[in-house]
């Protein structure tokens, strides 16, 4: 296989110390790069041919989405019902209060009464029913709070980093937070890459684009062309987006499952009257 004058100058670095594991940063030093797909095709390339072996280690960051930051500035749902729950009296707390408050918009309001059940509020008979012994759900919301401030404190953080039982939480409301996969390539050389003659690691001046004046002249015959590889990895072009029919499908969707409700899969229907008026 003929090595890519990129892959002949990142195999000469590494071999100025053989026995090392080189990461990203330090081939970009020692080849005078500034672009990470030079690298990437090169150890690629190189890979294929044996003469280098690349490990990858995968790590999943998590930060806060939109509806996270709007919950750093003025508080998780649910903390606010909660703190405007516990300044009611018994006979304040029903589901028209909370719509009437500034605690939750009228939009808020019906998933907050999900949220609230979660933490050990239920709704009965239109009012919350708050438990004599609050510990628990002052201690649940609390340790959200933290969750979110936390993130918003380091911007990004590893999933082995976070709580996975609030992560898990936290994943299945919408917006609140998003994640990023991040891969850290290291390569080291093999017996092949080292034994590799000097001369066959001299670059070769390719050219890399035909043109008229290159054709009109009889030079083109004899260069040497830069040799393209089919099989390397493309970036994939994301160009669509969700039809706004389904846009407000899959937000209802969510509001419901943030409400408490399950989701059955099926061809059984039930009636307005039981599915939606007896939950009140």
């Amino acid at each position: 296989m003929e090595l890519t004058n990129n892959a002949k100058r990142m195999l000469k670095a590494m071999r100025a110390d053989p026995e090392r594991t080189w990461d990203l940063d330090a081939i970009l030093e020692a080849t005078d790069w500034s672009d990470q797909a030079h690298v990437a095709g090169a150890g690629g390339g190189l890979d294929e041919a044996g003469m280098v072996v690349v490990s990858e280690q995968r790590t999943n960051l998590w930060s806060l989405g939109p509806e996270g930051e709007a919950a750093v500035e003025s508080g998780l749902l649910e903390a606010r019902v909660w703190d405007w729950l516990s300044a009611q009296d018994e006979g304040s707390r029903g589901m028209r209060d909370l719509q009437a408050s500034e605690a939750a918009s009228k939009q808020e309001a019906g998933i907050a009464v999900g949220l609230l059940k979660d933490v050990g509020v239920p709704l009965v008979n239109g009012s919350f029913s708050v438990p004599g012994n609050t510990a628990a759900i002052d201690a649940t919301i609390e340790m959200r709070t933290e969750f979110i401030s936390s993130l918003a404190e380091e911007g990004t953080l590893a999933e082995a980093d976070l709580d996975g039982g609030l992560l898990d939480h936290f994943r299945g409301r919408k917006g609140l937070v998003d994640s990023e996969e991040r891969v850290e390539r290291t390569w080291r050389m093999t017996a092949r890459g080292i034994a590799i003659d000097d001369e066959d690691l001299e670059e070769i001046l390719h050219v890399a684009e035909i043109t008229p004046d290159l054709l009109q002249g009889e030079e083109w015959r004899t260069a040497d062309f830069k040799p393209y590889d089919v099989d390397l990895p493309a970036p994939t072009p994301v160009g669509g987006r969700a039809h706004p029919m389904q846009a407000l499908i899959e937000r209802i969707r969510a509001i419901f499952l943030e409400m408490g409700f399950s989701e059955i899969d099926g061809d059984f229907v039930q009636s307005a009257g039981w599915n939606m008026d007896a939950l009140f």
